[in-house]
């Protein structure tokens, strides 16, 4: 194998493929990248095993060739080279990476046991780049990070009303967005872990459109050059429409820049920032945010607002509502409930496609 590509256009094909291998695997070819040369194509692979990222780049082939790189020092040596072209040349025992006056000499990956490309090649039902990332962004976080939680570390698609539905909970809190799009038929649910659709996210900005190819296994993402494929999660997702409340009649519409900075400064007093609890002090016309803690004292501040219903205090993990106010993205902000310990509902004044639900902390 031996081509030469511009540096840019190869660091960024090796840093995307290079984020689905691991060092963690008993199986060190889960650490390598796999480079395979036609002409003037060079496909880069890289694979955990349940996650696979592929990239396709134009390159100055000049003999065709397949070979198994490390991921993570090849990405990083080419990331640190100098602007210009970057020559690769495979040698019996490794491979030589140069640019300008510099020069490594990188050892080669054995074994025939890399995983073969499962994904789904093809055009697939498309959906805007932009839309998606946005819904990701505001759902993921939503999705447990306990590895022993099993489906719940993924977001669950689901085609409704002609539409494409994101849902993730982590049993605290659930995120639901609703995408314009009719990607998947109605009815129709898969659960992607929450991992893949982070490392999807990172991808979307590079295209306008998405294609995604659903099969019984696994997903396949196609964005620009790049393809991802992940295995779906199995097993019985929450009751997540059961979860939404039909009626919340206390209701406070604030600013959520105001309602964030505020949260921020009476944060100050918390020796654990993310576990102490927040108490709004819901009146008339205004919320009050406590936050108590033995060390550092209190924190009081209080903050117009508009109220309806009855007087309430309800207390919140802080940590978890600033995530649902930040991704809601809107100027202004309703969180509704029926009573202090049920389900507060968070959503954007105007923005009914993103709801955020968040389980208060007992008295």
């Amino acid at each position: 194998m031996k081509f030469r590509c511009e540096k840019e256009v190869l660091a960024e094909a090796l840093g995307a493929a290079s984020r689905a291998s691991t060092g963690r695997s008993t199986n060190p070819t889960m650490s390598c990248l796999r480079l395979v040369l036609a002409g003037d194509q060079l496909r880069i692979t890289g694979t955990d095993g349940d996650l696979t990222i592929d990239a396709s780049i134009i390159v100055a082939g000049e003999k065709d060739g397949v070979v198994l790189v490390p991921a993570k020092l090849t990405s990083d040596i080419v990331r640190s080279l100098p602007s210009g072209a970057v020559k690769f040349d495979l040698g019996e025992d490794n491979v030589d990476i140069s640019a300008n006056r510099v020069n490594f000499t990188v050892p080669i990956g054995a074994g025939d046991d890399f995983p073969k490309w499962s994904g789904t090649v093809g055009q697939g039902a498309s959906m805007s780049a932009r839309d998606f990332s946005e819904a990701l962004r505001q759902v993921v976080r939503s999705a447990s990070t306990d590895d022993t939680r099993g489906v719940f570390t993924g977001v669950l698609l689901t085609g409704i009303a002609g539409k494409l539905r994101l849902v993730a909970t982590d049993s605290y809190r659930m995120s639901v967005r609703d995408i314009n799009t009719n990607v998947l038929p109605d009815g129709t649910s898969v659960v992607i872990p929450a991992r893949a659709l982070g490392e999807l996210q990172k991808l979307l900005s590079i295209a306008e459109q998405v294609s995604i190819n659903i099969t019984e296994n696994d997903a396949t993402f196609e964005v620009g050059s790049v393809r991802l494929v992940t295995r779906l999660l199995t097993g019985a997702f929450a009751d997540y429409q059961r979860l939404i409340p039909a009626n919340s009649p206390n209701k406070l519409v604030i600013s959520r820049d105001i309602m964030l900075e505020a949260i921020r400064r009476v944060k100050h007093v918390a020796r654990d920032p993310i576990g102490t609890p927040l108490r709004l002090e819901i009146k008339a016309n205004s919320v009050t945010l406590r936050m108590v803690t033995p060390d550092n004292g209190e924190a009081v501040e209080q903050i117009d607002a508009v109220v309806h219903g009855n007087d309430i205090e309800i207390r919140f993990n802080n940590e978890l509502l600033t995530q649902g106010l930040d991704a809601s993205g809107a100027e202004e902000i309703t969180i509704q409930t029926s009573e202090p310990g049920k389900l507060a509902l968070i959503r954007g004044v105007g923005q009914e496609d993103f709801t955020y639900l968040l389980m208060p902390l007992k008295s």
